[in-house]
Parts: structure tokens; C-alpha cells; sequence
């Protein structure tokens, strides 16, 4: 019993971790603002999330990652540790910087679309697709995994073990869901202020975040691979 609480303890942290991201965040607020229906959008999106953590659940019961996981890791450190990888890449982002600054200056951004009707299989797709575009939630997925099958060998309690990390991925969108409709005050405000976001023209922000991530390339290349 002490394992099996244990364990469930961890899967909360683990389910909090895989799914939070800055972009389903995003489209959480997004639904929340545009559609008429967002508690039920968001729960076909979170059906996606849980789907997308089945299957990589699914998949490291049949395969083991940990070596293909060292040869992207050997990769990778070579591909780091070349200093002409660090300065195109540094000059590259400080050129889309310069070219997005001037765009921004010459020309107004893009009206933007009136929102499409998202159907539940779109909302699927868009929570599995979350779920599954990031290599943290690989790893993440396969941690849980481990923790499942080290608490107990017993599938019932597996799938009820796995029924609380389930609930920790997608509890917090559910309940931004049901605090959205709790709240309407709250929700009006955080509208408008979405709104007024949408209408910003984000171009000079993101042509910033380039050049700085430019700079930093660059003084990794010149100075960062000394030794």
C-alpha cells in the first residue's frame, strides 16, 4: 500500500509536468475566449492530451528508448560543441530579427480570421498533437511508466494508478473550464485583455526575443567553447 501511495504521489507531479505547456496553455485561453461551448472544446482537447499519453505509455511496453536515447545524446553533444554551429545559427536569428523589425515597420499585421468552428475530432487531434511534440514528454511518459510498473505488477491497480496521473494532466484545464463559467466577471476581463493582445501587432516583441537568442548564439560561438 505504501508503494502504491507512493507512487501516486509521483504520478500527480508527473501528470502536472506533461501537461503543462506554454502553447496548450495558450489554446486553453483561446477556447475559453472564442468559443460559445469552452468547457465542452476543452474536454475533447483533453481527451487528446490523454490519448497522446497512451499511446508513448503503450509504446515503452514494447520498446525501450534509453538506447536510442544515448546516440541522440551523443548527437547532439557533438552537433553543441561546434563553434560554427553556434554562429550561423546566431547570425540566422539576427537576421529574421532585422527582417520581422522592418516588416513591422512598413506594414500593418494581418487581420486576423474569425475563429472556426472546432469540431471534436479537431480538438482531438490538437491535444494529442500537444501531448506528443516535445521530447520532455517522452521522457516524461517513460518515467511514468517505470513508476506504474514498479508499484505494483498487478493491471488493475496499474490502471488505477495511471486513472491519477490522467486526472493531474488534464485537472487543470478542466478546472479552468469550470472556474471560466464560475466567475463570468473574471472571464469578461481576461477577454478583453485577450482581445486587445490579439489586435497587437506582436512582430517588434518577437524580432526582440530573435535578436537576443542571436546575441547568445554568438557569444556562445565566440566565446563559449574555449577549453
Amino acid at each position: 500500500m505504501h508503494a502504491l501511495i507512493a507512487a501516486a504521489v509521483s504520478l500527480v507531479g508527473l501528470g502536472l509536468v506533461f501537461g503543462f505547456s506554454p502553447s496548450t496553455a495558450g489554446i486553453t485561453l483561446h477556447l475559453l475566449t472564442t468559443s460559445s461551448r469552452a468547457a465542452r472544446s476543452i474536454t475533447w482537447m483533453c481527451a487528446g492530451l490523454a490519448l497522446g499519453a497512451t499511446i508513448y505509455l503503450l509504446l515503452f511496453r514494447v520498446v525501450d528508448p534509453e538506447t536510442l536515447t544515448a546516440l541522440a545524446k551523443t548527437d547532439a553533444q557533438r552537433l553543441l560543441v561546434r563553434r560554427g554551429v553556434d554562429l550561423v545559427a546566431g547570425v540566422l536569428l539576427l537576421l529574421a530579427a532585422l527582417v520581422l523589425a522592418r516588416s513591422a515597420r512598413r506594414r500593418r499585421p494581418r487581420t486576423h480570421r474569425p475563429p472556426r468552428r472546432e469540431t471534436p475530432a479537431r480538438l482531438v487531434a490538437i491535444g494529442t498533437g500537444e501531448a506528443m511534440s516535445s521530447l520532455s514528454g517522452m521522457a516524461t511518459m517513460y518515467i511514468t511508466g517505470r513508476v506504474i510498473t514498479a508499484a505494483t505488477p498487478v493491471i488493475a491497480l496499474q490502471v488505477l494508478e495511471y486513472a491519477v496521473f490522467l486526472a493531474a494532466l488534464t485537472g487543470p484545464y478542466l478546472l479552468a473550464a469550470r472556474a471560466w463559467q464560475a466567475f463570468p466577471r473574471l472571464a469578461r476581463r481576461i477577454t478583453r485583455l485577450s482581445d486587445r493582445l490579439a489586435r497587437a501587432d506582436p512582430r517588434p516583441w518577437i524580432a526582440a526575443g530573435l535578436a537576443v537568442a542571436g546575441l547568445v548564439f554568438l557569444a556562445l560561438g565566440l566565446l563559449g567553447h574555449h577549453g
